[in-house]
């Protein structure tokens, strides 16, 4: 079962390549919201920047790409999982997850219906 802070090495639903995804919220009706890490890059979304100490799947310094948020289903992620299609990697730490999902409230790039399941779930931060 899948829990706040998971971490899974995927692609998206779009065969885009992989990249560390990060499970932000409980499963809530069978469904997470999951965002990508990537390199950053000049032009990157930089509201949340990981270093290579933030986890040991980062090698350099990532970012959080929240235009790539989405809602996805906790049993097609276990499935991918199960597959082969995705790996499981290590938890982030709590203190990374609340930076990632103030994040997602606050940047302009993730997607309206992903804002709205986060705040529905009424997430309370420590």
């Amino acid at each position: 079962m899948l829990n706040c802070g998971d971490t899974f090495y995927a692609g998206d639903d779009e065969d885009v390549e992989p990249h560390l995804q990060v499970v932000v919220t409980p499963p809530h009706h069978g469904e997470v919201i999951t965002v990508s890490i990537t390199t950053k890059h000049a032009c990157s979304e930089s509201l949340v920047v990981l270093r290579v100490n933030d986890h040991p799947f980062i090698k350099w310094d990532s970012v959080v790409s929240y235009g790539y948020a989405a809602i996805r289903k906790v049993a097609d992620i276990e499935s991918a999982i199960h597959n082969g299609r995705a790996a499981k990697r290590d938890p982030i730490s709590p203190h990374i997850l609340r930076k990632i999902r103030m994040g997602l409230k606050d940047s302009e790039f993730t997607p309206n219906g992903v804002r709205h399941f986060y705040f529905d779930l009424s997430i309370e931060e420590d």
